[in-house]
Protein backbone atom coordinates (compact mmCIF):
# COMPACT_ATOMS: atom_id res chain seq x y z
CA UNK A 1 0.00 0.00 0.00
CA UNK A 2 1.37 3.28 -0.83
CA UNK A 3 1.28 6.45 1.36
CA UNK A 4 0.02 8.81 -1.57
CA UNK A 5 -1.30 12.08 0.07
CA UNK A 6 -5.28 12.42 0.29
CA UNK A 7 -6.58 13.32 -2.83
CA UNK A 8 -9.79 15.97 -3.30
CA UNK A 9 -11.04 17.12 -6.18
CA UNK A 10 -14.72 19.62 -6.73
CA UNK A 11 -15.91 20.14 -10.16
CA UNK A 12 -19.14 22.02 -10.47
CA UNK A 13 -20.09 23.57 -14.47
CA UNK A 14 -22.44 24.09 -17.08
CA UNK A 15 -20.13 23.41 -19.85
CA UNK A 16 -19.97 20.06 -21.21
CA UNK A 17 -16.67 20.23 -23.07
CA UNK A 18 -15.08 21.34 -19.65
CA UNK A 19 -16.91 18.08 -18.11
CA UNK A 20 -15.22 16.11 -21.10
CA UNK A 21 -11.81 17.55 -20.59
CA UNK A 22 -11.78 16.72 -16.66
CA UNK A 23 -12.79 13.24 -17.23
CA UNK A 24 -10.31 12.68 -20.13
CA UNK A 25 -7.45 13.31 -17.07
CA UNK A 26 -8.85 10.74 -15.37
CA UNK A 27 -10.75 8.10 -17.05
CA UNK A 28 -8.89 7.23 -20.76
CA UNK A 29 -11.14 7.83 -23.43
CA UNK A 30 -13.96 9.17 -21.44
CA UNK A 31 -16.62 11.14 -22.94
CA UNK A 32 -20.16 12.60 -22.20
CA UNK A 33 -22.13 13.39 -24.76
CA UNK A 34 -25.49 16.25 -23.74
CA UNK A 35 -28.45 15.82 -25.16
CA UNK A 36 -28.88 18.66 -27.36
CA UNK A 37 -27.83 22.52 -26.08
CA UNK A 38 -29.57 21.89 -23.13
CA UNK A 39 -29.81 25.06 -21.18
CA UNK A 40 -30.31 23.21 -17.84
CA UNK A 41 -27.23 21.34 -18.20
CA UNK A 42 -25.27 20.78 -14.57
CA UNK A 43 -22.84 18.75 -13.59
CA UNK A 44 -20.57 18.38 -10.15
CA UNK A 45 -17.91 15.96 -9.37
CA UNK A 46 -16.60 15.56 -5.84
CA UNK A 47 -13.30 13.18 -5.84
CA UNK A 48 -12.07 11.38 -2.64
CA UNK A 49 -9.08 9.33 -1.58
CA UNK A 50 -5.78 8.76 -2.98
CA UNK A 51 -3.86 6.32 -5.71
CA UNK A 52 -4.94 3.46 -4.68
CA UNK A 53 -8.82 3.85 -3.63
CA UNK A 54 -10.65 6.96 -4.86
CA UNK A 55 -14.39 7.60 -4.11
CA UNK A 56 -16.57 10.20 -6.24
CA UNK A 57 -20.01 11.68 -6.33
CA UNK A 58 -21.57 12.55 -10.12
CA UNK A 59 -24.21 14.86 -10.11
CA UNK A 60 -25.71 15.51 -13.49
CA UNK A 61 -28.73 17.48 -14.31
CA UNK A 62 -30.37 16.99 -18.01
CA UNK A 63 -29.53 14.45 -20.21
CA UNK A 64 -26.30 12.45 -21.71
CA UNK A 65 -24.55 9.39 -22.87
CA UNK A 66 -21.10 8.40 -21.64
CA UNK A 67 -18.26 6.28 -23.08
CA UNK A 68 -14.92 5.43 -21.71
CA UNK A 69 -12.58 2.30 -21.37
CA UNK A 70 -10.25 1.26 -18.06
CA UNK A 71 -6.76 1.27 -17.99
CA UNK A 72 -5.31 0.10 -14.48
CA UNK A 73 -8.44 0.12 -12.10
CA UNK A 74 -11.47 -1.21 -11.34
CA UNK A 75 -14.50 1.07 -10.83
CA UNK A 76 -17.79 0.49 -9.60
CA UNK A 77 -20.74 2.71 -9.92
CA UNK A 78 -23.77 3.04 -7.59
CA UNK A 79 -26.67 5.01 -8.80
CA UNK A 80 -28.86 7.10 -6.74
CA UNK A 81 -31.33 8.54 -7.88
CA UNK A 82 -31.97 9.54 -11.92
CA UNK A 83 -31.38 6.60 -14.92
CA UNK A 84 -28.31 5.14 -15.07
CA UNK A 85 -29.03 2.56 -18.32
CA UNK A 86 -25.06 0.70 -18.60
CA UNK A 87 -23.06 -1.61 -21.13
CA UNK A 88 -20.66 -3.25 -20.16
CA UNK A 89 -18.96 -5.81 -22.79
CA UNK A 90 -22.35 -7.01 -23.88
CA UNK A 91 -24.03 -7.27 -20.26
CA UNK A 92 -26.71 -4.41 -19.43
CA UNK A 93 -28.28 -3.25 -16.35
CA UNK A 94 -29.48 -0.02 -14.31
CA UNK A 95 -28.13 -1.11 -10.76
CA UNK A 96 -24.77 -1.84 -8.99
CA UNK A 97 -21.83 -2.36 -11.35
CA UNK A 98 -18.44 -3.28 -12.16
CA UNK A 99 -16.02 -2.12 -14.54
CA UNK A 100 -12.84 -3.70 -15.24
CA UNK A 101 -9.65 -2.51 -17.20
CA UNK A 102 -9.95 -3.11 -21.14
CA UNK A 103 -13.38 -3.16 -20.92
CA UNK A 104 -16.30 -0.95 -22.94
CA UNK A 105 -18.75 1.27 -20.67
CA UNK A 106 -21.41 2.64 -21.91
CA UNK A 107 -24.37 4.45 -20.37
CA UNK A 108 -27.57 6.98 -20.77
CA UNK A 109 -27.85 9.03 -18.25
CA UNK A 110 -30.55 11.27 -16.96
CA UNK A 111 -31.15 13.37 -13.83
CA UNK A 112 -28.27 11.27 -12.34
CA UNK A 113 -26.68 11.22 -8.93
CA UNK A 114 -24.43 8.13 -8.80
CA UNK A 115 -21.28 7.57 -6.80
CA UNK A 116 -18.23 5.44 -7.93
CA UNK A 117 -15.16 3.79 -5.86
CA UNK A 118 -12.02 3.43 -7.82
CA UNK A 119 -9.24 0.50 -7.03
CA UNK A 120 -5.74 0.46 -8.16
CA UNK A 121 -5.81 -2.92 -10.14
CA UNK A 122 -1.84 -3.94 -9.05
CA UNK A 123 -3.15 -3.24 -5.49
CA UNK A 124 -6.23 -5.19 -5.45
CA UNK A 125 -4.69 -7.67 -7.29
CA UNK A 126 -1.93 -7.87 -3.64
CA UNK A 127 -4.85 -7.82 -1.26
CA UNK A 128 -6.93 -10.60 -2.92
CA UNK A 129 -3.55 -12.95 -2.85
CA UNK A 130 -2.57 -12.08 0.27
CA UNK A 131 -6.95 -12.45 1.64
CA UNK A 132 -7.11 -15.83 -0.34
CA UNK A 133 -3.67 -17.13 0.24
CA UNK A 134 -2.82 -17.61 -2.99
CA UNK A 135 0.20 -15.75 -4.48
CA UNK A 136 -0.80 -17.03 -8.36
CA UNK A 137 -4.39 -15.82 -8.15
CA UNK A 138 -5.66 -14.05 -11.43
CA UNK A 139 -7.88 -11.53 -10.43
CA UNK A 140 -10.83 -11.54 -12.97
CA UNK A 141 -14.39 -11.25 -12.58
CA UNK A 142 -17.27 -12.80 -14.83
CA UNK A 143 -19.67 -10.09 -14.84
CA UNK A 144 -20.14 -7.06 -13.68
CA UNK A 145 -23.71 -8.17 -11.40
CA UNK A 146 -23.14 -8.69 -7.78
CA UNK A 147 -23.54 -12.60 -7.05
CA UNK A 148 -26.53 -12.03 -5.18
CA UNK A 149 -28.68 -9.09 -3.54
CA UNK A 150 -27.24 -9.72 0.02
CA UNK A 151 -24.26 -9.26 -1.20
CA UNK A 152 -24.82 -6.00 -2.92
CA UNK A 153 -26.28 -4.85 0.34
CA UNK A 154 -22.75 -5.62 2.48
CA UNK A 155 -21.48 -3.66 -0.56
CA UNK A 156 -23.23 -0.72 -0.40
CA UNK A 157 -23.01 -1.07 3.95
CA UNK A 158 -19.50 -0.83 3.35
CA UNK A 159 -19.34 1.94 0.85
CA UNK A 160 -21.15 3.94 3.30
CA UNK A 161 -19.00 3.52 6.18
CA UNK A 162 -15.68 4.24 3.84
CA UNK A 163 -17.36 7.46 2.13
CA UNK A 164 -17.67 8.56 5.85
CA UNK A 165 -13.95 8.58 6.51
CA UNK A 166 -12.31 9.23 3.35
CA UNK A 167 -14.35 12.41 3.57
CA UNK A 168 -13.28 12.98 6.61
CA UNK A 169 -10.36 14.71 6.54
CA UNK A 170 -9.24 14.01 10.27
CA UNK A 171 -9.77 10.08 9.00
CA UNK A 172 -8.32 10.45 5.51
CA UNK A 173 -5.09 12.60 6.21
CA UNK A 174 -3.61 9.27 8.08
CA UNK A 175 -2.24 6.98 6.17
CA UNK A 176 -3.03 3.91 8.67
CA UNK A 177 -6.85 4.34 8.61
CA UNK A 178 -6.73 5.33 5.12
CA UNK A 179 -5.35 1.78 4.21
CA UNK A 180 -8.11 0.24 6.99
CA UNK A 181 -10.59 1.93 4.20
CA UNK A 182 -9.36 0.80 1.32
CA UNK A 183 -9.00 -2.76 2.75
CA UNK A 184 -12.63 -2.81 3.49
CA UNK A 185 -13.69 -1.84 0.22
CA UNK A 186 -11.53 -4.35 -1.44
CA UNK A 187 -12.70 -7.41 0.57
CA UNK A 188 -16.18 -6.25 -0.33
CA UNK A 189 -15.59 -5.82 -4.08
CA UNK A 190 -14.12 -9.11 -3.97
CA UNK A 191 -17.00 -10.68 -2.06
CA UNK A 192 -19.67 -9.32 -4.05
CA UNK A 193 -18.99 -9.56 -7.46
CA UNK A 194 -18.06 -12.97 -9.42
CA UNK A 195 -14.49 -13.35 -8.55
CA UNK A 196 -13.37 -16.43 -11.30
CA UNK A 197 -11.98 -19.23 -10.00
CA UNK A 198 -13.16 -21.83 -7.21
CA UNK A 199 -15.30 -19.89 -4.51
CA UNK A 200 -15.50 -22.72 -2.42
CA UNK A 201 -11.89 -22.56 -1.88
CA UNK A 202 -11.45 -19.61 -1.40
CA UNK A 203 -14.39 -19.31 1.27
CA UNK A 204 -12.04 -22.24 3.00
CA UNK A 205 -9.21 -20.13 3.32
CA UNK A 206 -10.84 -17.29 4.27
CA UNK A 207 -12.43 -19.50 6.88
CA UNK A 208 -8.93 -21.33 7.93
CA UNK A 209 -7.02 -17.85 8.16
CA UNK A 210 -9.85 -16.10 10.20
CA UNK A 211 -9.50 -19.44 13.19
CA UNK A 212 -5.69 -18.87 12.98
CA UNK A 213 -6.07 -15.10 13.13
CA UNK A 214 -8.20 -15.47 16.35
CA UNK A 215 -5.94 -17.85 18.22
CA UNK A 216 -2.99 -15.41 17.65
CA UNK A 217 -4.98 -12.38 18.57
CA UNK A 218 -6.39 -13.98 21.49
CA UNK A 219 -2.59 -15.05 22.42
CA UNK A 220 -1.40 -11.78 22.13
CA UNK A 221 -3.57 -10.26 24.72
CA UNK A 222 -3.16 -13.01 27.14
CA UNK A 223 0.50 -12.46 26.89
CA UNK A 224 1.18 -9.18 26.41
CA UNK A 225 2.85 -7.75 29.33
CA UNK A 226 5.13 -11.12 28.41
CA UNK A 227 8.35 -10.70 26.40
CA UNK A 228 6.70 -12.87 23.71
CA UNK A 229 8.14 -12.23 20.13
CA UNK A 230 6.10 -12.81 16.74
CA UNK A 231 7.65 -16.09 16.28
CA UNK A 232 5.63 -17.48 19.56
CA UNK A 233 2.60 -15.72 18.04
CA UNK A 234 3.03 -17.58 14.80
CA UNK A 235 3.80 -20.98 16.82
CA UNK A 236 0.33 -20.41 18.88
CA UNK A 237 -1.76 -20.08 15.90
CA UNK A 238 -0.27 -22.81 14.25
CA UNK A 239 1.61 -20.88 11.09
CA UNK A 240 5.06 -19.96 9.98
CA UNK A 241 6.06 -16.43 10.13
CA UNK A 242 5.29 -15.89 6.64
CA UNK A 243 1.87 -17.41 7.10
CA UNK A 244 1.40 -14.88 9.56
CA UNK A 245 2.31 -12.01 8.38
CA UNK A 246 -0.37 -12.47 5.20
CA UNK A 247 -3.19 -13.76 7.71
CA UNK A 248 -2.60 -9.74 9.82
CA UNK A 249 -2.45 -8.20 6.56
CA UNK A 250 -5.48 -10.28 5.28
CA UNK A 251 -7.72 -9.70 8.33
CA UNK A 252 -6.04 -6.21 9.99
CA UNK A 253 -4.43 -4.96 7.08
CA UNK A 254 -1.10 -5.01 9.16
CA UNK A 255 1.21 -7.17 10.21
CA UNK A 256 1.52 -8.97 13.84
CA UNK A 257 4.70 -7.26 14.79
CA UNK A 258 2.66 -4.25 14.35
CA UNK A 259 -0.39 -5.07 15.98
CA UNK A 260 1.75 -6.54 18.95
CA UNK A 261 3.90 -2.80 19.52
CA UNK A 262 0.63 -0.68 18.85
CA UNK A 263 -0.66 -2.81 21.56
CA UNK A 264 2.00 -2.25 23.68
CA UNK A 265 2.36 1.66 23.17
CA UNK A 266 -1.08 1.83 24.62
CA UNK A 267 -1.02 -0.08 27.80
CA UNK A 268 2.48 2.16 28.25
CA UNK A 269 0.33 5.17 27.90
CA UNK A 270 -2.11 4.07 30.71
CA UNK A 271 0.75 3.66 32.40
CA UNK A 272 1.97 7.05 31.80
CA UNK A 273 -1.35 8.33 32.70
CA UNK A 274 -1.66 6.71 36.15
CA UNK A 275 2.21 7.39 36.78
CA UNK A 276 3.25 9.62 39.09
CA UNK A 277 6.92 10.82 38.99
CA UNK A 278 7.21 12.08 42.62
CA UNK A 279 6.33 8.37 43.90
CA UNK A 280 9.45 7.42 41.19
CA UNK A 281 7.89 6.70 38.05
CA UNK A 282 10.32 7.38 34.63
CA UNK A 283 9.52 7.23 31.19
CA UNK A 284 12.07 4.98 30.90
CA UNK A 285 10.52 2.41 33.23
CA UNK A 286 7.49 2.03 31.76
CA UNK A 287 9.17 2.45 28.15
CA UNK A 288 11.32 -1.33 29.24
CA UNK A 289 8.30 -2.64 30.85
CA UNK A 290 6.38 -2.41 27.73
CA UNK A 291 9.19 -3.72 25.36
CA UNK A 292 10.89 -0.78 24.28
CA UNK A 293 13.95 -0.41 25.10
CA UNK A 294 15.39 2.65 23.42
CA UNK A 295 13.75 5.80 24.56
CA UNK A 296 13.89 8.11 21.46
CA UNK A 297 12.11 5.47 20.23
CA UNK A 298 9.44 5.05 22.05
CA UNK A 299 9.23 8.91 22.87
CA UNK A 300 8.70 8.99 18.50
CA UNK A 301 6.07 6.06 18.59
CA UNK A 302 4.82 8.02 21.81
CA UNK A 303 4.06 11.27 19.96
CA UNK A 304 3.12 9.77 16.71
CA UNK A 305 0.05 8.21 18.25
CA UNK A 306 -0.96 10.67 20.93
CA UNK A 307 0.06 14.08 20.08
CA UNK A 308 2.73 14.34 22.80
CA UNK A 309 5.91 13.58 24.39
CA UNK A 310 5.72 10.80 27.05
CA UNK A 311 7.08 12.88 29.67
CA UNK A 312 4.41 15.31 29.23
CA UNK A 313 1.63 12.42 29.40
CA UNK A 314 3.42 11.43 32.78
CA UNK A 315 3.54 14.46 34.09
CA UNK A 316 0.09 15.29 33.68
Amino acid sequence: MNRAQPVRLRLSTTDPELVNEHLSQTYAGAQIRASGDDPAFVYRQDVDGDTDLTLARFYLRGQGRVNLRLEDRVTVSLPGSGTHRWEINGHRGTGLAMKQPDQDYRAVLESLSLDTVDLRLATLVRTARTVYGNEALPVSFTAPDPVSARMAAYWKATHALVRQGLTDPAVADVPLLRVDLFHRMTVATLETFPLAGDPQARRETVATRQAAYTRAVEFIHAALSLPITVEDVARHANLSTVELTRTFRAQAGTTAGAYLRRLRLAAAHQDLLRGDPTAGDTVAAVAVRWGFAYPGDFARRHRAAYGQNPAHTLRH
